[in-house]
């Protein structure tokens, strides 16, 4: 990690098709502009919208998860929480396909 701008932030680097990469800066440049670090900057706020992250750094991510076990009528035995979840979203969506 390095320090910069008084922030901490680290270096991620990946590869992606160049028909992916070309598309992404074509996207950064019409919604960044073509300022040094619209980059950096489409990239943090793509990765935050994807985990649910808002701009304090909260995830609603957990808060969906606790709120869906409180409005749940599952009653948890000790098993695997995340395959008591799973199954559980698994059943919620097999159900809504049924009554559609």
């Amino acid at each position: 990690m390095t320090i910069k701008n008084e922030k901490r932030v680290e270096v991620i680097k990946a590869e992606v098709p160049v028909w992916l990469a070309e598309k992404f800066r074509r996207y950064v440049a019409e919604r960044y502009g073509l300022r040094k670090g619209a980059i950096s900057r489409a990239i943090a706020d793509l990765i935050k919208r994807e985990l649910g992250i808002t701009e304090t750094g909260e995830s609603n991510t957990i808060d969906a998860i606790a709120g869906l076990g409180l409005l749940s009528d599952y009653l948890w035995k000790g098993e695997d929480l995340v395959e008591a979840l799973r199954r559980r979203s698994l059943n919620v969506s097999h159900r809504r396909q049924h009554n559609s």
